[in-house]
């Protein structure tokens, strides 16, 4: 091979190696794309054992509401009597504690026991705040109790969780004295929970108390 040969060779590898760096650099530098999954909202199913759910517009309570409960006293559960009577702890002092607007089975009635222990789960031992709407003819604080939940972040209206649990019946002849977003609160809690056969409405003898009473 004379020296024209070797030079017009290397000239080609040359040429060869530059072209290399220019374009196969260029394509090794290209950003890989991944495929992109199409995002799905998830779908929300509810069973007949699962709590209603409440939507985001529900969920989020004014810093007015907010600031009012926690500006209601602030009680310690002491004993839950049934599911909708407890004695709370204020002060040293010892409340009798009647559940305003809602009426829970009986000690002696089918569902009594359950809707205690629901009680018991929701606030025993619990410090809560009480809202309250006068004296009954016992002599029972009537009142409305928010606890407040570490996993909704959020404070727990306790008479309306009694009802959504299938624990309670609204008594509506009882509930004029509040206001009537949470008068249709009450009743719309009641007709899921009936709906979706919850608690004591999953029963075939539901017997609402104040008519078990009459017996």
């Amino acid at each position: 091979m004379d020296n024209v040969q070797v030079m017009d060779f290397v000239l080609v590898i040359i040429l060869v190696a530059i072209a290399w760096l220019i374009f196969g650099g260029a394509f090794r530098s290209r950003p890989k794309h991944k495929l992109k999954r199409e995002s799905k909202e998830p779908s929300f199913g509810t069973s007949i054992d699962q709590s209603y759910e409440e939507s985001d517009s529900e969920k989020v309570r004014s810093t007015n509401d907010v600031e009012r409960i926690q500006a209601l006293p602030n009680v310690k559960v002491k004993n839950v009597i049934d599911g909708d009577t407890v004695e709370v702890l204020n002060n040293f002092n010892v409340i009798r504690i009647r559940l305003d607007s809602i009426d829970c089975p009986e000690a002696g009635q089918g569902w009594g026991v359950t809707a205690k222990k629901g009680l018991i789960k929701l606030i025993g031992g619990k410090c809560v705040q009480l809202e309250e709407h006068g004296v009954d003819t016992y002599g029972r604080t009537i009142g409305t109790l928010f606890v407040y939940s570490n996993e909704k972040e959020d404070w727990q209206n306790v008479n309306e969780r009694m009802v959504t649990l299938g624990h309670a019946w609204v008594m509506r002849r009882y509930y004029n004295h509040l206001p009537k977003s949470r008068q249709q609160k009450l009743n719309q809690l009641e007709r899921w929970a009936k709906s979706k056969r919850v608690g004591l409405w999953k029963t075939e003898d539901a017997i609402p108390p104040w008519k078990w009473r009459e017996r």
